[in-house]
């Protein structure tokens, strides 16, 4: 499920709301995610950048139900993978 939301984080940074994030904001130095991902990689970049277009796109709820909508976005991803197999075993 993790994976799901790095993948939800990665996507979001393609974004071009994630350029108005600023991710030198110090709410990432304890952010213990961000911390074991480090700085340098393009990984971890993308998910300082996602994380921030998230935050800022859910400002007006409360974190429990970020939670929550962070898990759906998730599982809707899911679903489109497994579309995606589903869809590359068919023979035409």
């Amino acid at each position: 499920m993790t994976k799901n939301i790095f993948i939800i984080l990665i996507i979001f940074t393609f974004s071009k709301a994630a350029l108005a994030c600023n991710i030198s904001d110090s709410s990432f130095d304890q952010d213990e995610v961000s911390n074991w991902l480090g700085n340098k990689s393009l990984f971890s970049k993308s998910y300082k950048e996602g994380k921030c277009v998230l935050d800022e796109a859910l400002s007006s709820i409360s974190v429990e139900h970020r939670k929550i909508i962070a898990s759906l976005i998730a599982k809707s991803y899911d679903i489109e993978i497994k579309n995606a197999k589903e869809v590359s075993t068919y023979n035409y």
